[in-house]
């Protein structure tokens, strides 16, 4: 497994893990060696914590070999600006720290329960929560958001009924994992470092009642297949929930990049906001969209 660096792999990764070290943080886990894990917020101009306003987490991609902390500050600019809190959590990765597989998935489905938790205090509407990921974040994100109903039994009456679990109001993932089976998340090792692995397998997670998804995959990836992509899709929205995917001709793996393909950054921001405004998730957008990232 490729060791995690902390040098930047070029100067607009160092540019943007600087902003992300700027931005405000909260602890959310603390562990009894005293490490700590923060999450750091970018929050529209003005918020405070009566603002009630809609929340995107994200976690990073890098399939647990690199940690792309900073993958994500581009878009968390873009959405505070459009009054969209946005929080990037830390979480442990195999590249500094001694953890499976089932460690990771766990402290991602941790991370979402800290939001659902401390939303009210951050200004965050608890029912307007996206939880959004990259490649194997986007596995973690799916997770949080595909937890099993549980079935319910009440000693008073005959019968039972489905409870939903707690789940987001929307999930979005981009080239995300979504087969743990697949030859292309081998390097995850989820099917050797986690007991039971169909229980965080996307593919074994889908029911009906899931929240909407809204994905986007590059057709040039050469690591993670489009078309297993639109299959996820096709079998969400077929449970009777919603699904929308955009597919991107001239993007390849480093899709979610502003700096590599600003007109494809453009492409989904377009389709994700058209997509949660559509949802009743977001608000109606005011701002020019031609002022990205000025």
């Amino acid at each position: 497994m490729t060791a995690f660096s902390r040098k930047p792999r070029s100067a607009e990764e160092a540019r943007y893990r600087q902003m992300l070290e700027k931005a405000p943080f909260f602890v959310w886990k603390r562990f009894a060696d005293g490490e700590v894990l923060r999450v750091r917020m970018f929050a529209p101009q003005g918020h405070s914590p009566e603002a009630f306003a809609p929340a995107v987490m994200f976690y990073f991609g890098g399939m647990w070999a690199l940690e792309q902390t900073a993958e994500f500050v581009s878009w968390a600019m873009h959405l505070s600006r459009r009054g969209i809190v946005c929080l990037l959590p830390e979480y442990r990765t195999p590249g500094r720290y001694d953890v499976t597989a089932e460690d990771i998935i766990a402290e991602g489905l941790d991370a979402w329960r800290w939001l659902h938790h401390n939303a009210g205090g951050l200004g965050i509407d608890v029912n307007r929560i996206t939880l959004a990921g990259s490649d194997a974040g986007g596995l973690m994100a799916l997770n949080a958001a595909m937890q099993p109903m549980e079935e319910e039994h009440k000693w008073w009456r005959p019968g039972s009924k489905d409870v939903l679990p707690l789940q987001p109001a929307a999930v979005a993932i981009f080239r995300g994992v979504v087969d743990t089976d697949a030859p292309e998340a081998r390097l995850l090792r989820v099917n050797t470092e986690v007991d039971h692995p169909e229980r965080v397998n996307p593919c074994d997670l889908l029911r009906r009642k899931l929240p909407p998804l809204f994905c986007a995959h590059g057709m040039l990836d050469p690591l993670l297949d489009y078309e297993m992509r639109v299959w996820f899709c096709e079998e969400w929205e077929k449970l009777g929930n919603t699904a929308e995917i955009v597919l991107c001709p001239a993007a390849d793996h480093t899709l979610t990049s502003f700096d590599v393909n600003p007109a494809v950054f453009e492409q989904i921001l377009l389709g994700w906001d058209t997509f949660m405004v559509q949802q009743g998730i977001w608000p109606e957008d005011d701002m020019a969209f031609d002022a990205l990232m000025e």
